[in-house]
């Protein structure tokens, strides 16, 4: 009995399929608690007593703390490995939900919720790296698409679901279960490590060669400063950046006060309407994920697009007569924003084709900063909009109009940001071109590729 149980827990640690799916159930569990403040937002002012600025600063600090790891993310899943990284992260992130179910004040669940966004901080790249280094190139794409719709599954959790289990269990029982379920979870991650099988090891010295061995630190700050040296890698960050910022702020904490608080809509209209955003998520990722994947020419220009269309849709919003779109244009607009969160992925496809598989992870991590700190940015910015606005009266319909206005402000910036960042790089790939050296991603010359080359020449 016991030799038939060594022998299928060996096949179990070979699979690269159940290795994945173990790392997309800790990501599942990741974007529940991620997600559950943006039905749980109202509860938490009448909780804690706070105010606007106040309930956008546990997004600000959760994301905040999720920005700032994810450099340091990505070194330690290059230095340690995935699945020693994904075993902490799965702690933290169940033992901070429980420490928010029983916070008695809000230093207390802030400091939660920082704790949180340190657990999430590290499991999407860890996740990735697991789909470069145990399978094939080729299936990266797929892989990718895949992984997000584990985090969509989480999201669409966080919801209708959550806000049932809210009304029926409460507060504390509801965030107890569910911090719960991530400590029994981490049992999975007690394993052996197993080499993967697409691991690329360092090339081995000369023989007679002396090498020096670099410190820890020597060697991230190293690796930091060759992947932000790359123009794709900062391509892949202000392409993140442009097209999650808004929907993830809407989706996260302020789409549901908008609705109910702004538009008038009841609990579950309200919850209904963020379930449409997370399926048409996973509708857009069937057809953007499997694009970015097949046509790599595709992928810059789809991500510059969905981009602006998210700023345009935001400031439709803000701008719509009166400020109370029918239903239909507000559907249409989270629609709209759902289609950023798979266009986002485009950014970590640049991290993966551009930089050497020692430095995926961090190349990936500061792609993943980008969205997450324009989302940090705005999720605050839209806190302090609306209490300026609102001087200390009940928020309006006026009010979110201007926090829409503020939030559309911010996504134009890191539209352009990304606009300029992809000229550049579309002008060193036709330089690289013109030398006749292979670049991964042919190009065709256009009219403002030499518009650009004049702008630069005159400066």
């Amino acid at each position: 009995m016991t030799t038939a149980f060594t022998r299928l827990d060996d096949r179990s640690r070979r699979s690269s399929w159940l290795v994945w799916l173990v790392g997309i159930g800790v990501y599942f569990l990741a974007v529940l608690h991620r997600s559950s403040l943006g039905v749980a937002g109202p509860d938490a002012v009448e909780r804690w007593n706070i105010s606007a600025t106040e309930l956008g600063t546990f997004v600000m600090v959760q994301l905040g703390m999720y920005a700032l790891m994810q450099v340091p993310s990505g070194l330690a899943i290059d230095r340690w490995g995935a699945r020693k990284v994904l075993l902490t992260a799965t702690l933290i992130l169940g033992t901070a939900q429980l420490l928010f179910a029983i916070a008695p004040n809000y230093p207390l669940a802030l400091g939660a919720r920082a704790l949180l966004g340190l657990g999430d901080s590290a499991v999407f790249i860890a996740v990735l790296r697991l789909a470069a280094m145990w399978f094939p190139k080729r299936r990266y794409a797929i892989l990718t698409m895949a992984t997000g719709l584990a985090g969509m599954a989480g999201n669409l959790a966080a919801t209708v679901p959550l806000v049932l289990a809210l009304d029926e269990f409460g507060w504390t029982r509801t965030f107890l279960f569910t911090g719960g379920i991530s400590i029994v979870y981490s049992l999975l991650l007690l394993r052996p490590a197993v080499s993967a099988p697409y691991r690329e090891l360092p090339p081995a010295p000369e023989p007679g060669a002396t090498t020096a061995t670099p410190s820890a630190l020597r060697e991230a700050a190293g690796n930091v400063r060759s992947s932000w040296a790359r123009r794709e890698t900062r391509l892949g960050f202000w392409t993140h950046q442009g097209t999650m910022t808004a929907g993830v702020v809407v989706s996260l904490v302020w789409g549901y006060p908008y609705l109910t608080e702004g538009l008038g809509y009841s609990a579950e209209a309200a919850a209904s309407q963020l379930s449409i955003y997370v399926v048409a998520n996973l509708v857009a990722s069937f057809v953007i994920g499997p694009l970015a994947g097949r046509r790599p020419s595709w992928r810059t220009p789809m991500g510059l697009g969905i981009s602006a269309a998210c700023v345009l849709a935001v400031a439709v919003l803000a701008a719509w007569p009166g400020g109370r779109p029918p239903a239909s244009v507000v559907t249409l607009v989270f629609v709209v924003l759902a289609l950023g969160g798979p266009a986002s992925q485009i950014g970590f496809h640049l991290a993966r084709d551009y930089n050497p598989a020692v430095r995926i992870s961090t190349a990936t991590g500061l792609v993943n900063a980008g969205g997450f700190t324009g989302a940090m940015i705005a999720s605050l910015t839209v806190g302090v909009v609306l209490d300026v606005s609102s001087a200390g009266s009940a928020t309006t319909i006026h009010d979110y109009r201007w926090a829409m206005a503020s939030i559309a402000a911010i996504g134009a910036i890191s539209t352009l940001a990304m606009l300029g960042s992809l000229m550049g790089v579309r002008a060193g790939v036709l330089a690289r071109m013109s030398e006749g050296v292979d670049v991964v991603v042919p190009l065709t010359e256009r009219s403002w590729d030499r518009g650009y080359r004049r702008i630069l020449r005159s400066r």
